[in-house]
């Protein structure tokens, strides 16, 4: 039985975020029905990739990914009769996941109050591109516009004198789905406690806004009034960080920590160039960049890509070779793992694909079943109806805590380090769990030593960056190489409902805390682990960061100017993704235990959680046999034309425009005045804008460029043209819609300065998420080996003089 079995999910989306939130509970066993439009279907069904690229409603490549495992009806909601059916679904669901324009959901009398008034239990998740509040609410967006309004591109990828960048996919329809999912799932969790349901206001660019481009740069501008931008190459005050080329492709080259640097010496050779102590400090290293990056690229260039990577993995060095997307796919490793599945579907045949992205050893996930031809089950309706029982409805009360929230009650041991294991308890922490990260002055965790520091002062507790990231999170500080610490650890996860660690494989086992040591302890424990490629097969031992780790996935190899060399994405955007859907592995089990009292050792393998995000390109891989490539800011499966960013007036200053169908590029013509050129037969059609793109994009950049970005979108979005100003960093604390939605919030922290940081980037209808900074180290030691151990006075004095509590 799959962890989810019993769970009823009714997909109203449309597009790629939603049908992947909906995905994601289908993988796992829940009974997921996607409602679409008769005779056309849900959009993507028109994308592609399709088999030898003829069109096929029933053969899209991107639907089938994003769609496995459901079943399909088809419904017009306008139309009252066939609405009636649907809403006798939604009156017995569990969840609902919906993102329509919120003009149609009011026609359709569906809006998400409408949703919750008719089942009191239900889950609704909306997921849109900017959000359901605030000035940009009813704006019309796709991926791409919601992806450049989080500085993410602006910040992090493109060369300096060019556009910023995206991906090659839906970078933000998918963060967001992952996002969604998790939150959906503690609020499904939680529901005898806050009293049922609740509405989940899911905006695409805030997730990424929040946790990834905000929670490094946002407390730093907010107290300095500095932010920086791409420089098109690595990473701007640390070295090396970048991709750099090989003879037969390149590699992400990284060695931050002294140990590293040591160990990239060691695979070159120990040139002397090399070994000055003061290059042993990576930021030592960042200002000799110019000196040292020449030889580092000469050294790559002269041998291949798993060459390099060998000999660094060999030396204890965080270097990937960059995998195209069909060697990712088809890599040993993934096979070993049994992440390949196949599918039997009725058009395309026996199909491969991926498969669940966290694995859970009592109750695996992945796809059942193929994804619905359109209507496939729509004569099922009426027994489906009689197989899902009406919501016993939890009516609220005053004995419920108003604002309660959902995980009230779960405690953590988080054993995770760096970015993505603080970010995994983050998760569970915003929706009310006690979460406590375990760590230790001996070794003080790299997120930590990051600037910009609170007030200019150089401390570990005030990294600025590391208490956005770490929010939520306690810390106590104990050494694991001491026999009492690691006795204490004990005594802490045996009252722990959830552990999570993000080490190498065996790391937990050699320090004595592995999972058959801790179940001993709690045998119901659920213990998350998160290393780069999961605990076994041929690349389990692999060492990334989550910059590097990126490179197996296929995902850098589709991330550049269009055919051109991949462009490295300045951070680990893979990092606070991660941790999200680390904690979308715990909410499983969890899910899983309440129904079954068993507990589990989650597997949850970063290569195969971010390898989702390629999807499309998987498909055109395994149907055509054709390798993904840098595409710029195209869309990722050509769907829509024009599709990209267009210079605005003053410093890299930038719009973004996409049009999906005939009509918006009608409207686009009519904002730009009408001009000659876009009045050509030729480029009436998608077809021909898309043959031509080269062209329109040149004759759009030269009408934006004397243009105001932020005025020239909200007119193209009087005319119903998808249009957004790209942000950067700066932007992003000023912004209106950010502002409305409280993105960004001013705390104080437990040492006494206040600063900003991110605050709940899900909006909640029931339950009010109490954000605190990333902790100062050890301000949790008395109240949890004290309050909740029962260590005494003299015990805590003793421990804290040998080093064990340090």
């Amino acid at each position: 039985m799959g962890a989810l079995d019993g769970v009823r999910v009714v997909d109203l989306g449309e597009g790629v975020a939603s049908a992947f939130c909906a995905r994601l509970f289908a993988d796992y066993g829940a009974d997921v029905v996607k409602v679409e439009p008769p005779r056309s279907g849900d959009v993507t069904r028109g994308w592609g990739p399709f088999p030898g690229d003829r069109p096929d409603r029933e053969a899209s490549g991107t639907f089938f990914f994003y769609n496995v495992g459901k079943r399909g009806i088809t419904a017009d909601l306008a139309d009252t009769h066939q609405r009636t059916a649907v809403v006798e679904l939604l009156r017995r669901a569990d969840v609902v996941v919906e993102s329509q324009p919120p003009a149609r959901l009011r026609e359709w009398e569906l809006e998400p109050a409408d949703l919750c008034a008719l089942n009191h239990e239900l889950v609704v998740i909306s997921l849109s591109p900017f959000g359901r509040t605030g000035p940009y609410a009813d704006w019309r967006g796709y991926d791409l516009n919601a992806f450049h309004l989080t500085a993410t591109g602006s910040r992090y990828c493109g060369r300096r004198d060019d556009a910023p960048l995206e991906h090659g996919t839906f970078s933000a329809e998918l963060f967001g789905g992952y996002c969604a999912a998790a939150w959906g799932l503690a609020a499904l969790h939680g529901r005898p406690l806050v009293g049922g349901g609740q509405h989940l206001d899911v905006s695409c660019s805030e997730v990424i806004a929040a946790l990834f481009t905000g929670a490094q740069n946002i407390g730093g501008y907010a107290q300095d009034g500095r932010y920086a931008r791409r420089s098109g190459a690595s990473m701007s005050l640390a070295m090396p960080a970048t991709i750099a080329p090989c003879r037969d492709g390149y590699v992400w080259l990284i060695a931050l920590e002294p140990e590293q640097w040591d160990g990239l010496r060691a695979a070159m050779g120990d040139p002397e160039w090399a070994r000055p102590e003061l290059f042993r400090d990576m930021f030592e290293r960042g200002a000799n960049a110019d000196f040292l990056y020449p030889r580092l690229l000469d050294w790559t260039s002269r041998h291949s890509k798993q060459e390099v990577m060998d000999l660094c993995q060999a030396n204890g060095v965080p270097v990937t070779a960059v995998l195209t997307v069909a060697e990712a796919v088809e890599h040993p490793h993934l096979e070993a793992r049994g992440y390949r599945v196949a599918v039997e579907h009725p058009v395309l045949g026996t199909v491969r694909t991926l498969g669940a992205p966290v694995l859970l050893p009592e109750c695996p996930g992945g796809p059942q079943r193929s994804s619905p031809l359109l209507g496939e089950h729509t004569d099922e309706l009426p027994r489906v109806l009689r197989s899902w029982r009406v919501a016993e409805t939890t009516p609220e009360g005053p004995s419920l805590e108003p604002g309660a929230l959902p995980l009230a009650g779960i405690r953590v041991a988080n054993f995770g380090w760096s970015w993505l294991g603080p970010v995994a308890g983050q998760t569970l922490a915003f929706l009310g769990a006690d979460v406590v990260k375990i760590e230790s002055h001996r070794r003080i965790d790299i997120n930590r030593t990051l600037p910009p520091f609170a007030e200019g002062i150089t401390s570990p507790d005030r990294s600025l960056q590391n208490h956005a990231g770490w929010a939520g999170n306690g810390s106590v500080t104990l050494d694991l190489t001491h026999r009492d610490g690691v006795a204490l650890a004990k005594r802490l996860v045996a009252l722990s409902d959830v552990v999570f660690e993000n080490f190498a494989p065996g790391t937990m086992d050699r320090l004595g805390l592995g999972y058959d040591v801790l179940r001993a302890l709690r045998p119901d424990l659920v213990m998350v682990s998160m290393p780069a490629a999961g605990s076994f097969g041929p690349l389990s031992g692999v060492r990334t960061y989550g910059t590097s780790l990126a490179s197996l996935t296929g995902l850098d190899s589709i991330t550049g100017y269009v055919d051109g060399a991949p462009v490295p994405v300045e951070n680990a955007f893979c990092d606070p993704l991660g941790g999200v859907i680390g904690a979308f592995g715990a909410l499983l089990a969890l899910h899983h235990r309440r129904r079954t009292g068993r507990g589990q050792h989650v597997d949850y393998s970063q290569q195969e959680g971010i390898m989702q995000l390629v999807g499309s390109a998987v498909m055109d891989w395994l149907l055509n046999e054709r390798d993904g490539r840098p595409l710029g800011n195209r869309h990722p499966v050509g769907a829509m034309a024009p599709h990209g960013l267009f210079p605005c007036a003053g410093d890299d200053r930038w719009i973004s425009i996409a049009v999906a169908t005939d009509d918006e590029w009608r409207d686009l013509v009519r904002a730009m005045g009408d001009p000659a050129w876009a009045r050509a037969p030729e480029l009436a059609s998608h077809a021909g804008r898309l043959e031509r793109i080269d062209d329109v994009h040149a004759r759009i950049a030269r009408w934006t460029a004397d243009h105001n970005e932020h005025q020239l979108a909200a007119r193209l979005q009087e005319r119903g043209v998808a249009a957004a100003p790209v942000l950067d960093v700066a932007d992003l604390l000023h912004d209106p819609h950010y502002r409305a939605r409280g993105t960004f919030i001013e705390v104080s922290h437990p040492l006494g300065f206040v600063e900003t940081i991110y605050g709940a980037y899900v909006k909640t209808s029931r339950t009010v998420v109490d954000v605190r900074p990333g902790p100062a180290m050890g301000q949790d030691n008395e109240r949890v080996l004290q309050g909740l151990l029962g260590v005494t006075d003299d015990e805590f004095r003793q421990l804290v003089a040998s080093g064990a509590i340090d």
